[in-house]
């Protein structure tokens, strides 16, 4: 009997228990044994597996996060390669599903060039991932966003006050700019771009000239801003982007306002119908391709069709978000 091995690498996201079950469901059909792996590789190389059987996933569809946890750990170094390689062959693992982002299609090229196969299943909130169009998590995250906004709203209109919210999901900009899209911010800046001050500055004084006392400026994590907004504001470069866009708002324009970090809330809750369904898919395809012994390659979809394409260096490329949509963004600014 096959046995694969299945673990999370990198952030935790909404629908990765819903793969997991795929996962498990799948394989005992296929008559192929799945040894559960707690925490990533860092767990394989501590010896924190089970074997999980239709009990084991059976209630977990609607839960957030992941019932074996994950690790940021990323398998560089060539003793912890070699130690994952000895671990395979001591379990009897034929190969691995990996589910994650960036962080897991790393590890899997990097267990490649030590002959140890693996499928990557994309799950990252981020949707950056240059083989899918959709990944784990994205959906739910977007909702999440989208909600907060809504919220945030309320509270701008009523006191007069620009809100600087502050999103996950750089580099590629898609939580920031679908949020603010789905969410009616007023302006949304990603490191996918090149922010104008002029236009930031523009679009918000044409909001209050016309009677529209508030503005929600989206800002992605981990933004890098022009020099000219660094020294207005007199910030350093560690100082939070979100924090120095709200500082240089308020400077120039006169304007009260308030930052919220979005934070962790993005990633929890409860898995979106639709990263339900594209993470049993993906993960049905990749129980498939183990079936078929076709290992080292990355499950995604495309619309609603499921596709794979084999391991290369270019799976690290990042997907910035679609230009139209931007440029559909910035009509309702």
């Amino acid at each position: 009997m096959r046995r694969i091995g299945v673990l999370s690498v990198g952030n935790d996201c909404p629908g990765l228990n819903p793969a997991i079950r795929s996962i498990v469901v799948n394989a005992i059909e296929q008559e192929i044994e799945v040894m559960g792996i707690k925490d990533g590789f860092e767990g394989l190389l501590n010896d924190k597996v089970d074997i999980l059987v239709r009990n084991n996933v059976s209630g977990i569809l609607h839960q957030g996060g992941t019932i074996l946890g994950t690790s940021l750990f990323i398998p560089e170094k060539d003793e912890d390669l070699t130690a994952i390689k000895n671990k395979t062959i001591q379990y009897g693992i034929t190969g691995y599903i990996i589910l994650g982002g960036r962080n897991a299609v790393r590890s899997a090229l990097n267990l490649q060039r030590y002959g140890v196969p693996s499928i990557i299943v994309p799950a990252t909130i981020d949707n950056d991932l240059s083989f899918t169009d959709f990944s784990i998590g994205f959906i739910t995250a977007l909702e999440h966003v989208t909600q907060a906004l809504d919220i945030i709203h309320s509270t701008a209109e009523s006191h007069h006050r620009v809100m600087i919210v502050k999103t996950m999901g750089a580099p590629g900009g898609w939580l920031a700019t679908f949020g603010g899209l789905a969410g009616g911010a007023d302006f949304v800046i990603t490191s996918s771009d090149v922010l104008n001050p002029k236009e930031l500055l523009a679009t918000i004084q044409h909001r209050y000239e016309s009677g529209k006392r508030f503005s929600i400026v989206v800002v992605e994590d981990g933004v890098k801003l022009p020099e000219e907004i660094i020294d207005e504001c007199k910030c350093s470069h560690e100082t939070d982007p979100a924090e120095v866009v709200g500082i240089y708002i308020g400077k120039k324009l006169n304007l009260e306002w308030r930052y919220t970090n979005l934070g962790y809330i993005q990633r929890g809750g409860t898995p979106a119908a639709m990263d339900r369904i594209i993470a049993t898919q993906m993960s049905a395809r990749a129980v498939e391709l183990v079936k078929m012994g076709k290992f080292y390659h990355a499950v995604g979809v495309k619309g609603f069709i499921v596709t794979e394409v084999p391991y290369s260096e270019t799976l690290l490329n990042v997907r910035p978000v679609d230009y139209y949509i931007k440029q559909l963004a910035k009509l309702f600014y």
